[in-house]
């Protein structure tokens, strides 16, 4: 049984997002976990298997998509979507690329969220 009525959504459903979404089912932390990811299948596949472990955490909603409106009512929004650093790619070009999408994602983020 969740430890609260509470709500958290997810920004990217690969390994960190998925291995935080998995910590957040078997400790309890939430009533409803959102996956979200622009690549709408892999949130899919990854509630999916969250989802197989409902039968021992069962108080626990598993959402998914690759719409931000996935993040309204949460009281924790965690952010594990950026850019995967390509061969020859300098770590300040990667900071610039993933500073690009932050700046297009956060909006949309807070978009959902009027109290923050």
């Amino acid at each position: 049984m969740p430890k609260k009525s509470s709500k958290i959504s997810i920004i990217g459903a690969g390994f960190v997002g998925s291995t935080a979404a998995y910590a957040c089912l078997i400790d309890g932390a939430a009533s409803e976990i959102a996956l979200i990811d622009v690549n709408r299948e892999k949130a899919q596949g990854e509630a999916m298997d969250l989802q197989h472990g409902l039968m021992f955490k069962p108080n626990v909603k598993i959402t998914f998509g690759n719409d931000y409106s996935l993040c309204k009512d949460a009281e924790i929004v965690v952010i594990t979507a950026g850019a995967h650093q390509k061969p020859g790619e300098t770590r300040i070009d990667l900071v610039n690329r993933n500073s690009a999408i932050f700046k297009e994602m956060i909006p949309k983020i807070t978009k959902r969220l009027p109290n923050f």
